[in-house]
């Protein structure tokens, strides 16, 4: 039955149209393929603009899902690359092995293999590394981050969908999925003052500059700002820790709880402080310590898993090469219940994570 009425939606038949190519030109030009020149990419970008051409979302999640299927049928592999750490090596380092779990986990539940390339092991130049990629037909690559603090990737990352869990890589700015440390140091703080602890001391065994380091620090020095003056306690830096500084610190500021990493819980029990009888300890990352230490679970798992969707997506929408707006993905850190902290006391209300705006 006629109507009388035309659809008033403009259709990538008429973009095309408008532009004077093909509907297929169109289609790979809105999805920022290289197949379609630059200059053209962004003269049909602005013609859809102009003559008010809308995507249709049903039909457009629809070719994204079919495009890839597709893509996963043809490239099978994702590589993960370990910058700083050998095979050999991997056991020692919990957290670069968690991280490549999650990888591995999202890469097999998306049909995906997974290629794990140890390049101190392999020891090819960046050149070499860049072909052996390409050679294997390999478009997703996630970045293990350095154990050493942060650094440069020395690879031409053109042509791949590159992410990488945590912050260590700086140079390029990469897309990255990473714990939520402010997030953490809130929970830890607000879980240790229900347990009734006053005189909270933080030893940060973090190197300065980095993102840990801030984050956490910005963190304690807020809480320290709701507190009484009398039960604030400076912190505790790397540089200051020595073989005197711990126990220097200890007497001077007599903390009933520290938080810190493995290396001060062993110095601590060390110097004869039965834990938690007489100190309370928490962990800023469970990972280094025994399993039932009280502290925080930064799911390293979670965090593999999420960088590998951040490559996902890029292969999905054709994105590859250095990320004009790179993304950053935050995954909540868990509080776990372990044996270094016990109840002391009446419980202390403090709020530090936003529950409103």
């Amino acid at each position: 039955m006629e109507t009388g009425q035309k659809s008033s939606r403009i259709s990538m038949r008429d973009l095309a149209r408008e532009v004077g190519v093909s509907v297929s030109a169109v289609s790979l030009a809105l999805r920022n393929s290289p197949k379609v020149s630059k200059a053209k990419r962004e003269e049909i970008h602005r013609a859809a603009e102009r003559i008010g051409y809308v995507k249709d979302g049903r039909v457009t999640e629809l070719m994204e899902h079919l495009r890839s299927y597709r893509s996963k049928e043809q490239m099978s592999t994702i590589a993960v690359l370990i910058l700083d750490v050998t095979k050999a090596e991997l056991e020692q380092y919990p957290r670069i092995h968690s991280f490549m779990a999650g990888v591995e986990a999202e890469a097999h539940s998306n049909g995906y293999g997974v290629d794990f390339m140890f390049l101190l092991d392999l020891g090819v130049s960046p050149k070499r590394l860049r072909n052996i990629l390409i050679a294997r037909g390999i478009k997703g690559v996630i970045v293990m981050p350095f154990q050493t603090g942060v650094g440069k990737l020395d690879l031409d990352v053109s042509g791949f969908c590159v992410s990488t869990p945590g912050y260590s890589i700086i140079n390029p700015v990469l897309n990255r999925a990473c714990p939520d440390y402010l997030q953490m140091m809130d929970e830890l703080l607000e879980q240790i003052c229900r347990l009734g602890y006053k005189r909270i001391g933080f030893i940060l065994t973090y190197g300065s500059g980095g993102v840990g380091h801030k984050l956490y620090s910005s963190s304690y020095l807020y809480y320290s700002m709701l507190i009484d003056a009398s039960f604030r306690i400076p912190i505790l830096r790397r540089r200051e820790i020595g073989d005197e500084g711990v126990p220097r610190w200890m007497k001077k500021y007599k903390p009933d709880v520290v938080i810190s990493s493995g290396k001060i819980y062993r110095v601590l029990e060390g110097l004869g402080y039965r834990i938690p009888e007489e100190l309370g300890f928490a962990s800023l990352e469970i990972l280094e310590d025994h399993n039932n230490a009280s502290g925080v679970d930064h799911r390293h798992e979670l965090v593999g898993r999420e960088a590998l969707k951040l490559s996902f997506s890029d292969i999905n929408l054709n994105h590859s090469g250095i990320p004009e707006n790179p993304k950053v993905v935050l995954i909540d850190s868990h509080f776990k219940p372990g044996n270094t902290l016990r109840k002391v006391g009446r419980a202390r209300s403090v709020k530090l994570r936003v529950t409103k705006c």
